[in-house]
Formats: structure tokens, C-alpha cells, sequence
């Protein structure tokens, strides 16, 4: 069941380079639109300007579908989310309930030069629940996750607020921040420096704490049509002490930028 889950999640995220979705975190759907029956949503073609890990100094330019589909309103896909809502509810339908998993991506020794010599950070399949409040002034999610891959055997709270900052025609523009507190077994086994791997330059380093890391985010869409859009992103994400303070990190805000056509259905 692991295998299969991580499998459909890594064909569903594409085929970003390692670091890519977890600096791409879009839960809340783009324009609140993808409620209904049968299956539905949106499909992006996006060029974005990216690290190749999270902490890297060097970006680059990558081409990757950014996929956000649902059916009938129960189960879902969300950039790097699968997830599936229960049946329990409030009564006007704003606060929900869900079960959900993600991937927390790994790196290798060739995805940068601080990185030469270590051992392949693998990937880790994370699954847990969430509750979510669809309010008068925005989308709340909170989330936990634990990992059930047997990569870090670490865990993760998320929590994430959007809001809708303009609609005028078909221009949308929604602003959202959030945070994530990451345990100090997961920062260890991703940042962590071990016996082996250490050097003149590169010190050990074990993590001595669980970490918080801390986001924003702009995104704007402009209807073409019914079922075509130009969609553009700006996020900038602060990494926590903890990583902050490895050897493996040479920069603590992570900075992406994407340029996307949707087609909506």
C-alpha cells in the first residue's frame, strides 16, 4: 500500500527536479472554483525559476505541470497533496475533515556543490489529516503528517491562510502565507551532516531541535476564457534555524517564481 501510494504520488507531481514541489505549496484551490460533481479542475503548463533543494544559492529555470483536480468533491490532487475528504462536515460545509499524504522530496551529492560527497537523501512519503475552514475571509488548512515510508520517521504540522486580494474582470489575485513546523528527526536525516560525509569544510551536524519554517505567497490568474488562463506566482519561503544552521545550506530564504497557461475543465 506505501508503494503504491508513492508511486501515484510521484506520477501525479511530474517529474520536478528534488526540492521543486515543497517550495511550491498550493493547497488552497487558485480561485475557490474546483467544488462539484465528476471530476474537475485544472491542469498548468508552468516554467518556473527555482533551487535545485531547499537552501540552495543556485536556481534555474524548470518546465513542470502543476495539476489541481477533484472528484466530486471528495477526492483530490493538489500540486504535491493527495487527499480525501470525509464525510463528516459542519453544517454550512465550511470546516472539513480529511485524510491526506504528500511527498517530502529528497536531494543527491550532484543537485549542488555543498552536497559533494554524501549519501542520496531519498524521499519520504508522508500521510496523516486535516481540517479546513472555508471562511468569510479566507482559507485555513492545518495539517499533520507522519511519516509512514520509513525514510525519516519524522512528522510535520502545516498550517496555511489565503485569502482573495482582487477580482476585477478576469483578473484574480489571492495573497496566502503560512508555516511548517518540521520534527528534529526529519531535519536531521535531510540536513544533518554524518560520520563519513564530513570534511575541512563541512563539519558534522546533527539537529538538536524540531524547526519552523515560514512562507508567502502572490498568485495571480487572468481568464482568457472558460477553460484557459494565464496564471503567474511569487513565493518566498524562510527556512527554519535548524536547517538554517546546517552545512548543507547556503541560503535560508528559498525564492520561486512561475509563469503558467491553464486549461480548466
Amino acid at each position: 500500500m506505501k508503494k503504491v501510494l508513492a508511486t501515484a504520488l510521484m506520477m501525479l507531481s511530474g517529474t520536478a527536479s528534488a526540492g521543486a514541489l515543497e517550495d511550491l505549496i498550493v493547497i488552497a484551490p487558485l480561485d475557490y472554483a474546483v467544488r462539484g460533481e465528476g471530476l474537475h479542475g485544472e491542469v498548468l503548463a508552468a516554467v518556473a525559476v527555482l533551487p535545485k533543494y531547499s537552501g540552495s544559492e543556485t536556481s534555474s529555470a524548470t518546465a513542470l505541470p502543476l495539476i489541481n483536480i477533484s472528484y466530486n468533491d471528495t477526492l483530490y490532487f493538489n500540486v504535491r497533496r493527495l487527499g480525501y475528504w470525509l464525510p463528516w462536515t459542519s453544517e454550512d460545509e465550511k470546516v472539513r475533515f480529511g485524510l491526506l499524504a504528500e511527498q517530502q522530496r529528497g536531494f543527491e551529492a550532484s543537485d549542488g556543490g555543498l552536497l559533494r560527497g554524501i549519501s542520496k537523501r531519498e524521499t519520504a512519503t508522508e500521510a496523516g489529516f486535516n481540517i479546513a475552514w472555508d471562511s468569510p475571509i479566507g482559507y485555513l488548512d492545518i495539517a499533520y503528517l507522519n511519516d509512514v515510508s520509513n525514510v525519516h520517521d519524522g512528522s510535520a504540522v502545516k498550517m496555511m491562510f489565503s485569502t482573495k486580494l482582487m477580482e476585477r474582470g478576469k483578473l484574480f489575485i489571492k495573497g496566502s502565507g503560512g508555516y511548517e513546523r518540521m520534527s528534529q528527526r526529519a531535519v536531521g536525516y535531510y540536513y544533518g551532516v554524518r560520520l563519513g560525509e564530513d570534511t575541512a569544510t563541512r563539519p558534522l551536524y546533527e539537529a538538536t531541535d524540531s524547526t519552523i519554517h515560514t512562507y508567502f505567497a502572490l498568485d495571480a490568474r487572468y481568464r482568457i476564457d472558460k477553460r484557459w488562463s494565464f496564471n503567474g506566482r511569487l513565493s518566498n519561503n524562510k527556512l527554519g534555524q535548524q536547517i538554517q544552521r546546517s552545512p548543507l545550506v547556503d541560503k535560508n530564504n528559498v525564492t520561486v517564481v512561475y509563469l503558467a497557461v491553464g486549461w480548466h475543465f
